[in-house]
C-alpha cells in the first residue's frame, strides 16, 4: 500500500520537474524568436534607412535638373539657404558661405532640409529624409553640387543612414579623347579612357573602355592604311578604298564598341569661350590682344611658377620653320609656322582671383610651367570681325606640384594646339588640350635640306636634331576638331615623338579644371558614397 503511494508521488514530482523544464525552453525559445524579431525589424529600417536617403538624393537629382538653365537651385524650391540664429539667408549672404563652398540646409548648423517619404501603396509616411546642400562656386559659376542626404524610418528615427553625391555636367575630362574627324589608332596603341569621334574609327588597338563613333560607316582610304585589297575588319571594298563600319579594325575589345552615338558639338565651344571671356573681365585674369599693349606684340608666353602664381610675357618677335600642318596624311601643304619666340618682355608676374582659375588671352598663346591649383588657359581671338583664329603652343613640360587631384590644368585653343618644334626631348604635358577648330598635334618638320635624306641628313642639317624627339608622355584627355598626330613618316622619314605615351586622368573627371566645356549640361552623377 505504502510503496504504491510513494510511486505516485514520483509519477508527479517528474511531471512538475519536466514541466518546468518545459516551460524554461518554451520561454527561451519565445525570448528568442522575439529577439530575432526584433533584429529583423532594425535590421529592415536599417536597410529601409538607406534607400530612404538615397531617394533624397534622387529627389533634389530631379530638382536640380528641372530647376532654371544655368541656375541651380541649391535651395531645395525654398527662398532661404541657411538660417542662423532664427534669421533665414540666401544663398549669396555670407552666412551660408563655408570656404569655397555655398551650404544650404542647415538652420543653426542642425539639418533642416526635411521631407516625409510616403509609402506609395499606403500613402503613408514611413520615414523622412534632411538634405545638406554644398555647391562649389569657380569664377561665380556653380559648378558642381554635393547633397549629403540622411535618412531614417518613423518606427526607428535612431537608425539613420547617409549617403553623399556629387552632381555635375559631363565635361570633356571624362573622355580620353574626343575627336572630330576620321581617325585610326594604330596596332602599337593602348588606350585607356573613352575614346570618341565623330568620324569613323581604325581601331587596331586595344582599349580598357568605350570607344564611340557617330557614323554609322565611313570610308576609309590610303591615309587610314585601307585599299580594295586590304580591307580591315568591318570593312567592304568599295572602289579603291574600303567601306567601313562607324568603328573597325582588328583592335578591341569589340564589346565596347559603340556607334553610331550623338556627335560632340565642336561649334558649341565658341559660346564657352565667349562665357570664358566675360568671366576673365569680371572675376579672372584677361590680357587683350599683344598689339593693344605693344605695337610689336605677337601674342602672351605664360610660365607658371611652383608657389601657384606665374609669369606673363608679351612676345614681341617670332621667327618661322617650314613645317607641314597635316590635317590628313595624304593632304601635304608646307607652310611657314611662327612659332620661335625670338624677343619678350615681362608684363607681370601675379597670381589669379582666389576661387577663379582663370585666364582668357586674345591672342596666340606660349604655355609652359608646373601648376598648383586649378587653372584654365583659353586663347581665343573673339572680336567681332577679326577673322584671325590663335594658336596654343605647349613650349615645355606641364606638370603639376601634386598628383592628388588638388592641381590640374586645362588648355583651349579657338584653333590648334601644337607642340613646337623646340619642344623638349622628355616631354611630359598633364591637362586637357582642347583644340576647337584646329588640331592637336606636332607639325612634321624636314630634318634635312633634302627631305629624302634621312637624319643625320647626310646633305647638311635643316631642323635636326629638333625634329626627331625621343619620348611624349601625356596624362589627361585630348579634344581636337582635326586628326591628332605627333609622330608622322613622310618620304620614309620619321619626325615627331619616336615614343608616345597617352593616359586618362579619372581625378580630372571626377574634378575637372575650372569652366571646360561640357559633352553633356545635364546633371550627372559623378560620384557616390555612404558616409558617418
Amino acid at each position: 500500500m505504502f510503496k504504491y503511494l510513494n510511486e505516485k508521488g514520483i509519477i508527479i514530482t517528474l511531471t512538475l520537474v519536466f514541466g518546468a523544464i518545459f516551460l524554461i525552453l518554451l520561454g527561451g525559445l519565445l525570448g528568442f524568436i522575439l529577439l530575432q524579431h526584433r533584429h529583423s525589424l532594425k535590421k529592415a529600417a536599417w536597410e529601409d534607412s538607406l534607400h530612404i536617403a538615397e531617394a533624397g538624393a534622387n529627389y533634389y537629382w530631379y530638382i536640380l535638373n528641372h530647376a532654371p538653365a544655368g541656375n541651380p537651385d541649391i535651395q531645395d524650391g525654398k527662398s532661404w539657404c541657411c538660417k542662423v540664429g532664427g534669421i533665414e539667408y540666401s544663398q549669396t549672404d555670407p552666412q551660408c558661405q563655408q570656404g569655397d563652398f555655398t551650404v544650404c540646409g542647415t538652420c543653426d548648423s542642425e539639418p533642416c532640409y526635411i521631407h516625409d517619404y510616403i509609402d506609395p501603396e499606403t500613402n503613408e509616411v514611413i520615414g523622412k529624409f534632411a538634405l545638406k546642400i554644398k555647391a562649389k562656386r569657380i569664377c561665380g559659376e556653380i559648378l558642381g553640387v554635393y547633397v549629403t542626404s540622411k535618412g531614417w524610418t518613423e518606427k526607428s528615427p535612431d537608425l539613420d543612414r547617409k549617403v553623399e553625391v556629387k552632381f555635375a555636367a559631363t565635361s570633356v575630362a571624362d573622355y580620353a579623347y574626343l575627336l572630330n574627324d576620321d581617325v585610326w589608332a594604330g596596332s602599337d596603341r593602348e588606350i585607356f579612357g573613352k575614346y570618341h569621334s565623330n568620324g569613323g574609327i581604325r581601331m587596331d588597338g586595344t582599349h580598357n573602355s568605350l570607344v564611340t563613333s557617330a557614323s554609322t560607316d565611313w570610308l576609309c582610304t590610303s591615309s587610314y592604311g585601307c585599299s580594295a585589297g586590304n580591307c580591315p575588319s568591318g570593312c567592304k571594298a568599295e572602289g579603291s578604298y574600303c567601306r567601313c563600319d562607324g568603328v573597325c579594325g582588328g583592335g578591341g575589345p569589340k564589346d565596347f564598341w559603340k556607334f553610331p552615338v550623338s556627335p560632340f558639338d565642336f561649334a558649341g565651344i565658341t559660346a564657352d569661350l565667349n562665357k570664358m571671356k566675360n568671366l576673365a573681365q569680371n572675376k579672372g585674369k584677361y590680357y587683350p590682344r599683344a598689339s593693344d599693349l605693344d605695337p610689336n606684340g605677337k601674342g602672351y608666353h605664360l610660365i607658371f611658377n611652383l608657389d601657384g602664381s606665374y609669369e606673363i610675357r608679351i612676345v614681341t618677335n617670332v621667327s618661322a620653320v617650314r613645317s607641314l600642318h597635316i590635317v590628313d596624311a595624304t593632304d601635304f601643304e608646307w607652310y611657314w609656322s611662327y612659332e620661335v619666340i625670338e624677343d619678350e618682355y615681362t608684363l607681370e608676374s601675379t597670381t589669379t582671383p582666389p576661387g577663379c582659375g582663370l585666364i582668357f588671352v586674345e591672342d596666340n598663346l606660349w604655355v609652359e610651367g608646373t601648376i598648383k591649383g586649378k587653372k584654365t588657359i583659353a586663347s581665343a581671338n573673339l572680336i567681332d570681325g577679326d577673322a584671325v583664329e590663335t594658336i596654343a603652343y605647349l613650349k615645355g613640360n606641364l606638370d603639376y606640384t601634386t598628383l592628388d587631384g588638388s592641381d590640374s590644368l586645362a588648355v583651349i585653343a579657338e584653333d590648334d594646339v601644337l607642340i613646337p618644334l623646340h619642344s623638349p626631348n622628355e616631354m611630359i604635358a598633364r591637362g586637357v588640350f582642347v583644340a576647337q577648330k584646329g588640331i592637336f598635334g606636332r607639325n612634321h618638320y624636314q630634318c634635312c635640306n633634302n627631305p629624302w635624306d634621312a637624319p643625320p641628313c647626310e646633305s647638311g642639317n635643316l631642323y635636326y636634331p629638333y625634329c626627331q624627339r625621343d619620348h611624349l608622355t601625356l596624362h589627361g584627355s585630348i579634344v581636337s576638331n582635326g586628326r591628332v598626330g605627333t609622330h608622322w613618316v613622310v618620304y620614309g622619314v620619321h619626325t615627331g615623338y619616336m615614343k608616345r605615351e597617352s593616359y586618362f586622368d579619372a581625378k580630372l573627371a571626377r574634378d575637372p579644371p575650372p569652366l571646360l566645356p561640357y559633352v553633356s549640361e545635364e546633371l550627372e552623377i559623378i560620384s557616390w558614397e555612404e558616409v558617418e
